[in-house]
């Protein structure tokens, strides 16, 4: 499997041979590890310089809470904190990050990931459909007011405004949105 192929990824444990085994075994796995670090200044430095995919965290860093990391980072990456039980009840309550327990197997953690990888590919397309209906309504606004306009000046019914707007649409090959801006842009 090709290096990245699956996604980027920071480890980010206080425990370096903790840190160095999980590269091992990710990297194996199809996973690009960009680094390793211990503290949390040194992963939001890593995390602005690479933007990584994910990171795969600690809950508690020699310099500050995995929580304060969150709060620099939290609109930059996803993460995945390796974390005891009594802390993961007060990190999935805060926050949005993705946790895990310390008793995991590789194929656990492949597993993770791969289910954060998935959440965020569905997310961006929620997105890019939210985004293109956001265009869709303003077009569909700006056709109304043309039309509104066209009926006022013009003494046209709502059918006839569409319509000549639809014809001088059709006839220079523009788009709809395009023919109200330039309809708007004459009366004014």
């Amino acid at each position: 499997m090709v290096q990245s192929e699956k996604g980027k990824l920071i480890i980010a444990l206080s425990n370096v041979e903790i840190a160095k085994k999980l590269k091992t075994s990710l990297t194996q796995e199809g996973f690009d590890i960009i680094a390793l670090c211990t503290s949390g200044n040194e992963l939001i430095r890593l995390v602005m310089q690479y933007s990584p995919d994910l990171v795969l965290v600690g809950y508690k860093f020699k310099d500050m809470s995995l929580l304060d990391v969150y709060e620099n980072l939290v609109d930059l990456t996803s993460f995945l904190a390796i974390v005891n039980e009594p802390y993961r009840s007060f990190i999935e309550e805060d926050t949005d990050i993705y946790c895990i327990g310390t008793k995991i197997s590789n194929v656990l953690l492949t597993n993770a990931i791969d289910l954060i990888f998935q959440s965020k590919r569905r997310i961006k397309k929620l997105k890019e459909q939210v985004e293109k209906l956001e265009h869709t309504l303003e077009d569909r606004k700006l056709i109304e007011k043309a039309k509104g306009q066209l009926m006022s000046t013009s003494g046209l019914t709502e059918n006839e405004a569409f319509r000549y707007m639809q014809k001088i649409s059709m006839d220079s090959g523009k788009r709809m949105k395009d023919i109200a801006s330039l309809i708007l842009s004459e009366i004014q």
